[in-house]
């Protein structure tokens, strides 16, 4: 191949056996100036807008976008709802030798497409759509906070520990890299309201899952895990936002966008 030119990259679109994308209909996104991308069959078609001579660059240009996507996707819907793996590219000769038996577009693997298998007795949830792409460079989700918090709340979510305990750790560990309640709040764009409440919830209801004596008796209703669920969600998605970049006003969380108590 004399100038070869990677045209566009193809995802698989995985997930657990709690969700499928069967009913989803197609997804297009332009408002990305790397790429124009098309989703539909479980295919994410990632279709260059620049010049890339290799997959691994090609790749490399986009990795970003993806890691925010996958993160949005998983605070939003659940772990294991959403990933993408990369199976194979698109490449085109833009200065061919003489023509010879071919169209000139080659497939180029280099992923493994694992098989979802249905767990037996769970539920499985057809999505309609598939998740909206986040707005570019709006999201650190390696940022060493962000992921201390989405593990946690992950592990609730996979029942490895309760509610309670989820809430009150994100709660806590903003008010430790902030220096304090109103403080994290403040720098986060967060109604100081949500947070208190949030912490409370956390700390003296929830029947076993209980963090303290007072209250122990007392279970969570429907509207209280709701708003916890819907706090935890807006809390770890706004901390990436401000670890993406924290000079940029974003708007105030109040409990008017969060379920009613």
């Amino acid at each position: 191949m004399n100038h070869p030119h990677v045209v566009a990259l193809i995802y698989r679109v995985e997930h657990g056996s709690s969700v499928d994308y069967e009913r989803a209909g197609p997804l297009r996104f332009d408002d990305d100036p790397r790429f124009y991308l098309t989703v539909e069959g479980n295919c994410a078609r990632f279709e260059m807008k620049e010049h890339y001579a290799d997959v691994g660059e090609a790749r490399y240009a986009i990795e970003s976008f993806i890691q925010m996507w996958e993160f949005d996707a998983g605070v939003r819907l659940g772990p294991n709802a959403f990933s993408l793996r990369y199976t194979n590219a698109e490449i085109i000769d833009r200065n061919p030798s003489p023509p010879k038996t071919g169209t000139g577009r080659l497939q180029v693997g280099g992923g493994h497409v694992a098989s979802n298998v249905r767990a037996g007795g769970q539920v499985r949830i057809g999505l309609p759509h598939y998740p909206s792409p986040p707005e570019r460079d709006t999201l650190a989700p390696d940022d060493g906070y962000v992921v201390k918090m989405k593990n946690k709340y992950d592990q609730y979510r996979l029942g490895r520990t309760t509610l309670p305990d989820a809430a009150y750790f994100c709660v806590t560990v903003l008010e430790g890299k902030y220096g304090g309640l109103a403080e994290a709040a403040r720098a986060c764009g967060i109604s100081r309201s949500v947070l208190k409440e949030t912490k409370r919830l956390s700390s003296i209801k929830g029947g076993e899952q209980a963090r303290k004596a007072i209250g122990a008796d007392k279970e969570y209703t429907n509207q209280e895990r709701r708003f916890l669920n819907a706090a935890l969600k807006e809390i770890i998605i706004r901390t990436a936002q401000v670890a993406a970049d924290d000079s940029q006003r974003q708007p105030l969380i109040t409990m008017a966008e969060l379920p009613g108590l």
